[in-house]
């Protein structure tokens, strides 16, 4: 998913979540400063934990952020 589809479902950050057991530390990204053309995925290359330094995480849009749907 582009940036730019993800802004407009109201979400401006990611969610980044560690996968090492013996961390588990979850922590937002925000990536406003990123065009509208660069992908959810391309992060996954590029995150560390901030705990631990693992780089195993898991990225995606912070759902939670995205407003309710209108009736």
């Amino acid at each position: 998913m582009p940036l730019g589809n993800m802004r407009e479902l109201g979400i401006l950050r990611l969610a980044a979540f560690g996968r090492n057991d013996a961390c588990r530390h979850q922590s937002t990204i925000d990536v406003s400063a990123y065009s509208d053309k660069t992908t959810v995925p391309w992060f996954q290359l590029l995150v560390r934990c901030s705990k631990c330094g693992g780089r195993n995480v898991d990225v995606r849009p912070n759902w939670k952020e995205q407003p309710p749907a209108r009736a």
